[in-house]
């Protein structure tokens, strides 16, 4: 009886792990990698949502028609992140009991906000493709919350630069931002870095509409009437759209400069009605290259995209899932080339991912230490009389990200604040297409 007491104690011991020497059971390989997407698929935010979850169904069945993970295929359950923090978070714990591999997507920042600590908490690995606040890694070390984009300031910083090289006659500036950590973020480093590389250019207004207001005509009034040089936003999807529609009728754009951050997110409607020489960024788009026809590989996806869907792939802001889909799959590639061959675990996963590298569509990556990726991102100035029926950039500057990214561990304003005024003549020459 004792020996058989005794052999129960140990068996329950190694079933919990509970020093014994013995780990817990090796996961058995499924028969499908469970993915939950969540994306807008409603409101305002379907404008990014929908290419979102079109380009995530285009990796998925890429993954799996060259035989999977590890042989064994992607299942993936989409959910509207529509409904705000609140909601996402409940649904997010509704998920999180569903066994799911791992949770991709995301877009607006309060909700990966919310959503992040309680990933952490249930142990969910969570990969967030859109999201870009600074504060969501800020004051945390997460284990299983990563995000295959730079924050908010790479891109923002990469936009003074441009807007101060490409204009050194600025004077005074003025934003129009969502009013939320994405939006308060962005027109901070924005005036940050102008201040540091230009301390003569005054900001003489910072307007904050709510996010999916879609009504702009009191805030354009005002900048209107406050003539700043340049202007710079990072409203996007409908917001933008809306934006520059209202924006152009009532002749903003012919008196001041526009900046916009994510001009890509503006969609097929918003880039018809962009008038030429605004200033505009994105990271994932072919309308900064002389276009597909000399880029095979954005070649091939955009021929791929408009097949399957039957539109132009525009809002090119929604392809990072797909790099969020290659970093899983080099996960677990990883993982079960460091153990053998077995299935990993969630804390396998997680712990490989830092230092991957991927060459990806649109430039290398690299996941860091602090769970972000790094990235390149361009800047250029919208023309119209391409080959396409839209606005696309031209005079494109391609920062690298080691010239706009935080280093680890440091700070955006502290490293905005190290930077000489002289960081200006480090900028590449600006590429002129035919």
């Amino acid at each position: 009886m004792k020996r058989i007491l005794v052999l129960l104690v140990l068996a329950t011991m190694a079933a919990v792990g509970l020093n014994t020497g013995v780990s817990p059971a090796q996961p058995v390989r499924p028969k499908a990698v469970r993915v939950a997407i969540a994306t807008f698929y409603s409101g305002s935010g379907t404008v990014t949502g929908v290419p979102e979850a079109n380009f995530a169904k285009m990796k998925i069945d890429e993954i799996n028609k060259a035989g999977g993970i590890g042989g064994v295929p992607i299942e993936a359950q989409y959910v509207d992140e529509s409904g705000g923090p609140a909601k996402n978070v409940t649904q997010f714990r509704q998920l999180a009991t569903q066994h799911f591999d791992a949770v991709i997507g995301y877009i607006s920042s309060g909700d990966c906000l919310a959503v992040a600590p309680v990933a952490e908490e249930l142990h969910q690995l969570t990969i967030f493709s859109s999201c870009s606040t600074d504060a969501l890694f800020a004051g945390h070390h997460y284990q299983y919350v990563f995000r295959t984009i730079p924050p908010t300031s790479a891109p923002t910083i990469a936009g003074a630069l441009y807007t101060l090289t490409v204009d050194p006659s600025v004077k005074t500036i003025a934003g129009i931002n969502p009013d939320y950590a994405y939006g308060r973020d962005a027109w901070k480093y924005y005036t940050e870095a102008v201040h540091q590389f230009r301390p003569d250019v005054k900001a003489v207004g910072d307007l904050w509409p709510e996010l999916f207001s879609g009504k702009y005509s009191n805030e354009i009034s005002r900048l209107l009437a406050l003539h700043p040089d340049v202007i710079f936003s990072v409203l996007w999807g409908g917001d933008l759209v809306a934006f520059i529609q209202q924006a152009n009728a009532q002749g903003l754009f012919a008196q001041s400069k526009l900046v916009l951050g994510t001009v890509n997110e503006a969609g097929l409607t918003g880039l018809k009605a962009l008038p030429d020489g605004v200033i505009g960024g994105s990271s994932n788009t072919y309308l900064f290259h002389p276009g597909p026809v000399t880029e095979p590989k954005i070649k091939q996806l955009f021929a791929a995209y408009r097949s399957q869907f039957n539109e132009d792939p525009v809002d090119m802001y929604a392809y990072p899932i797909q790099n969020s889909f290659a970093v899983l799959q080099a996960a677990y590639r990883k993982a079960m080339a460091r153990n053998g061959g077995k299935w990993p675990t969630t804390e396998e996963l997680a712990q490989v991912i830092v230092g991957l590298r991927l060459n990806t569509v649109f430039g290398p990556l690299e996941m860091r230490a602090d769970h972000n990726a790094t990235y390149h991102e361009m800047y250029g100035i919208s023309v119209h009389g391409s080959q396409y029926p839209f606005a696309v950039f031209n005079q494109v500057v391609d920062f690298p990200s080691a010239m706009i990214q935080t280093p680890v561990g440091v700070t955006p304003d502290s490293w905005i604040a190290s930077l000489p005024p002289s960081y200006l003549s480090k900028v590449p020459k600006p590429t002129r297409y035919p």
